[in-house]
């Protein structure tokens, strides 16, 4: 299948043959990325998705069984073929299906989406905890000091090679100072119980809580839910949070007073907790996005993620350099 070209994609006439033994009969489809195709059949639009290994692709499969039914709608779930089967092999992929469901993503800079996400995320972790054991023991999981300290280091690597801009270059000290504190004062011991209770009480984060990620049905309710499987793991629901405020503060000049006026109670109990305002400081969005980046060399990538660095950053020095004062 060539994902730039429809053509191709039509003209390969195995995975049509494929689908269509699935009881699939496509007549128009679109990539959203190599493996994962909106297509629209007479019984309506779906979307497939392509896993390399059958283990994920079941594992996935499993979890979406769980929230399946649930009202309101906590995650957008898989379904089955018409011909009832549960996957496709195909080429190098196992594909899946799930309806295509209609709704728009969030916008973070509109407070009633921030809110439906808010809300959308406390559903999801109070239904999660329900999940059984023997599919709970096989999430991933992972140390987030580990996890970022990783990150930082990638980022320190590639800006030791890169052909900065004259805009960027001013920026970088900071950039830098900002992971390097932050790991230096990770409050280690409050994380680390974190996490063993979160174990102990089968906590799991959706791990995405991008807005790409969310659907909102603005016609029926202003509720939202989540969908996407890929990044579920066993670690502390915080970590889903602090996420979600990395994501939405720069849409609010990183003002915790706008936050107050937002945020639920789910998301506002965690910035009174020392471990993880000390958290907000890591930038940990700067550095994905620049490891991303600086990674593939790609020009207009680098320019993009130029400007997302420098749109909100005297808003987010501010923010930061008061938490450091108040820490220090």
């Amino acid at each position: 299948m060539n994902r730039e070209n429809k053509d191709g994609f039509q003209g390969d006439r195995l995975f049509l043959k494929k689908m269509k033994e699935s009881g699939l009969d496509i007549i128009d489809f679109g990539f959203f990325r190599e493996n994962v195709i909106w297509i629209k059949t007479p019984q309506g639009k779906y979307v497939l998705k392509g896993f390399h290994r059958l283990e994920t692709c079941q594992k996935q499969l499993k979890l979406s069984k769980l929230y399946k039914g649930e009202k309101p709608r906590i995650m957008g779930t898989y379904t089955v073929f018409p011909n009832n089967k549960r996957y496709v092999e195909f080429g190098k992929y196992y594909w899946a299906i799930m309806p295509f469901y209609k709704g728009e993503e969030l916008h973070f800079g509109n407070p009633k989406d921030v809110i439906a996400g808010m809300n959308a995320i406390s559903r999801f972790h109070s239904f999660s905890k329900n999940i059984p054991s023997n599919i709970y023991n096989n999430l991933s999981s992972y140390s987030l000091y580990k996890k970022w300290s990783e990150r930082y280091e990638t980022f320190k690597y590639y800006a030791r090679n890169a052909k900065w801009s004259r805009d960027m270059q001013p920026l970088l000290a900071d950039i830098l100072m900002w992971g390097k504190w932050s790991l230096e004062h990770f409050d280690h011991s409050a994380v680390e119980s974190l996490e063993r209770k979160a174990y102990k009480r089968k906590e799991i984060t959706h791990g995405d809580v991008a807005p790409h990620n969310f659907v909102l049905n603005k016609e029926k309710s202003r509720e939202a839910y989540l969908i996407d499987f890929d990044l579920f793991a066993a670690v502390p629901q915080a970590y889903d949070w602090l996420q979600y405020a990395n994501r939405i503060l720069p849409f609010y000049y990183w003002s915790y007073s706008k936050m107050e006026e937002i945020g639920n109670q789910d998301y506002l109990k965690w910035f009174g907790k020392k471990w993880f305002v000390i958290c907000l400081v890591f930038p940990t969005d700067l550095y994905r996005e620049w490891n991303r980046a600086l990674k593939s060399g790609d020009q207009d990538m680098i320019e993009g993620v130029t400007k997302f660095t420098l749109r909100d950053f005297s808003h987010r020095k501010k923010f930061v350099d008061r938490i450091i004062k108040k820490i220090e």
